[in-house]
This record gives C-alpha cells, structure tokens and sequence, in this order.
C-alpha cells in the first residue's frame, strides 16, 4: 500500500480510482466494509483503490472541549487499512480551514486530478463540508451530475442488531467490555506506548510490570484486570493487565490518573524494557479493580488472574 499525507504528494496525471472516504477510526467492521468496496470496485474496473481519510480526527479540531478518544493511532489506523487489501492511503490534514470547504467544493476537489475519484463509497452516516452540510445522499447527487458513480454500503450490525459505530466502540472500552468490542472490531482492541518506570510496587512483590504510557487521547479500556497478549522487543507472550491507580496502596479517596500495567508471562527476553514500544491486545476482562486487605492477598489474587490469562491467551 502506497501512503500519501496529502493531495501534493499525489502524482499528477490522468489516474483514475474507486476511493472510499471516512474518518476510519478504529477500522472497525462499518469501515471495512467500506473500504473493501472500494477495493472490490477498483478491481472490477481495472483502477487503483484508495482509502482516504483525516488527521487528526475531526472532532479534535471542531470540538476539542469534548475531548474525544482515539481507538487507532495513525500509524496503526494505516496498518489496519493496509491489511484490507486496498492500494493506496490518502491522509488529508484537518484544519479549520478545511473543515470551511463546501461540501460541492470538497467532492470537485476528490473527483478532479490528482485524487480522481471515478467511483467514491462512504458510509451511511457519512457527513463532510463546512458544517457537515454534506451527506451520503448528498454526494450520490453530486456524483450523478459529474459522471462518478457514489456507493453507500449498508450499515454493518453487531449481532445485537445494533449499527457498528466508532462512537459505540470508544463507550465499550471505555466500560471495560473488550469482548463486546473485539465483534465490532472484529479483532482485540489494541493500545500501544512506551514502557515508563513505575512504583517498582510489582517488582518487590516478585510481579514485575512493564507500565504503559499510552499516548495522549488513546481510548484506554476502563479500570479492571484484562487477559492480553503483549507484543515488545520482537517477542509476544500473554500478559495480565492492571488498569487503574492499585487502590490497595493507596488512602481512600486518593485517585490518580490510571496506569497500564503488564505483567508479561514467560518473558525470556531483555530485563530493561524502558523506552520499547508495547502494544496490547485486550482479549478479555477478567474482573474489576479493587481493595484488598494486604499485599498478599493481593498477590494471590494475582496469581489468579495470571492463570486465567494463561489459559486465555495461550
């Protein structure tokens, strides 16, 4: 997959393309759909694919007092989008000033050189154009009076019935329901960072962690003890997971900001792993984040929660 971070690095000439357009935060099974149209389109018409989308997210730009999560960095939202098989991504910089473009001017400007869109597939709930004046339905319209066919693939549904949405996915993780998320995903949630010094708290009770950061606005899942497996230094291995403040060394009432902390099971590889990248993939919750009455029951509850990732993740 060919990646571009904005319409200048495009080459010029007559290219034409089947591009599917949309935030695709998460690339959750909706946005695969919609790129996997596109795909399927380019290769029908003997053109190329692309996938077009913003950063950083629009509503960061529009609404930053809303502070709105992330599910996918942009270098993983990118390895995501380039496992659905498509051939290009275009990465277009959202600014204020390009959120004022009217949305008639911002289809002439993805169906004129050098994006040239011949076919475009969005989402249902597609909105683009100053004030999000412009719909799906709206783009089919403009499409018919330029010759470009649009597509609006149907909502994908969750087994519940439910529309599969990146709103829906950040609630879900954001209450710990890793197991709901990974349907809409169809994949574990992932957060990725760099490993930080702790309390060492692990260390002396003989469970040392490796403690995330994750990046600012990643979508951490909610406070409890998770099953992932974890990917650093080249290797991966099951890990359990504490999110949360370790309410067990702390006063009542004294809440800081959650940490990520693994507990890597079987890790053969190198002691010192502050500053590596670790990416988390959460398989399941295994319970709440709690109190306990002394380091060791704590400790035995631990090497609980251990055997259960175990078998999970084995």
């Amino acid at each position: 997959m060919k990646t571009y971070r904005s319409m200048g690095e495009l080459p010029l000439g007559g290219v034409r393309r089947a591009v599917a357009i949309g935030t695709f935060d998460g690339v959750h099974l909706g946005h695969r759909a919609v790129i996997g149209r596109a795909v399927e389109l380019g290769r029908e018409r003997g053109i190329a694919s692309m996938a077009l989308t913003f950063e950083p997210h629009p509503i960061a730009v529009l609404r930053p007092d809303l502070k709105p999560t992330v599910l996918t960095s942009l270098e993983l939202k990118a390895r995501l989008i380039a496992d659905t098989g498509v051939d290009e991504l275009l990465i277009l910089p959202f600014t204020r000033a390009f959120s004022r473009i009217r949305a008639d001017r911002f289809v002439d400007m993805i169906t004129s050189p050098p994006v040239g869109a011949e076919v475009i597939v969005v989402g249902a709930n597609f909105r683009f154009g100053h004030g999000g004046m412009g719909t799906a339905e709206g783009m089919r319209a403009y499409g018919r009076g330029r010759g470009v066919t649009v597509e609006v693939p149907e909502l994908v549904s969750s087994p519940d019935g439910k529309p599969v949405s990146s709103t829906r996915v950040r609630r879900l993780v954001a209450e710990g329901r890793i197991d709901e998320v990974a349907v809409l995903l169809g994949r574990p949630h992932l957060l990725e960072g760099v490993v930080v010094p702790g309390d060492q708290r692990g260390r002396a009770m003989g469970l040392p962690t490796a403690n995330l950061e994750p990046p600012a606005g990643a979508a951490v899942p909610g406070r409890g003890v998770y099953a992932t497996r974890a990917h650093i230094a080249g290797r991966s291995c099951a890990a359990a997971v504490n999110v949360g403040f370790a309410p067990t060394f702390r006063e009542s009432g004294d809440r800081p900001p959650a940490r990520v902390e693994a507990f890597l099971l079987d890790w053969d590889g190198p002691e010192d792993l502050y500053g590596l990248e670790l990416r988390l993939e959460f398989l399941s919750r295994l319970r709440d984040e709690r109190r306990f009455e002394s380091p060791e029951a704590l400790v035995a509850q631990i090497h609980e929660d251990i055997a259960r990732t175990r078998e999970i993740a084995r």
